[in-house]
């Protein structure tokens, strides 16, 4: 649940460096920009706090089974299928992220200059939260029986916490911090 609570937390400090810059004559020609980011980060807010409560939900139904027998049938007939759904929720959460920081990227220079720690705290939290989603993935995968999925959750996994880190690195740097 950690991961979409910093998903959206970094989406607000985003939206904060947006507020601030907005109205600033030097930076009017970015207005539009500003008010499509907004609009996104408003929606990515409220997605990553969904995704949170789904994930909370999610590691429930996965203790349900962790309680039961290892023998048990219910356990084991459902055992992959469970893990796998509560793995898809932070890999969402890690491709939201991933949205998060290509619009930070296009935020970079185009904002309060002022505010650009700002908008490295606002990457480096979605990088967190990219981290932290991909952290609760691999323990599921981990828990997974061997079959395709679990081979392919975690490739997707790994090119997306790549990507995440790669973009919040180049934000920082960009930003000057």
């Amino acid at each position: 649940a950690v991961a979409g609570v910093l998903s959206a937390l970094s989406s607000a400090l985003a939206n904060m460096v947006i507020a601030y810059s907005t109205g600033k004559a030097s930076l009017a020609e970015h207005e539009q920009l500003h008010t499509d980011c907004t609009v996104f980060l408003d929606s990515a807010a409220t997605e990553a706090l969904v995704l949170a409560e789904a994930d909370a939900e999610a590691y429930q139904k996965v203790n349900a089974l962790w309680k039961l027998p290892e023998d048990d049938e219910t356990r084991s007939s459902k055992w992959d299928e469970t893990l796998s759904e509560a793995t898809m929720i932070p890999i969402k959460t890690m491709e939201l992220s991933e949205r998060i920081l290509i619009t930070l990227e296009t935020l970079v220079g185009k904002t309060n200059a002022m505010l650009s720690s700002d908008l490295a705290i606002a990457a480096v939290t979605a990088e967190a939260a990219a981290r932290a989603g991909f952290y609760t993935a691999q323990i599921n995968i981990e828990q997974m029986n061997e079959c395709d999925a679990k081979q392919d959750l975690s490739a997707r996994c790994s090119a997306l916490i790549t990507s995440c880190k790669e973009k919040a690195a180049n934000i920082e740097a960009s930003c000057g911090v």
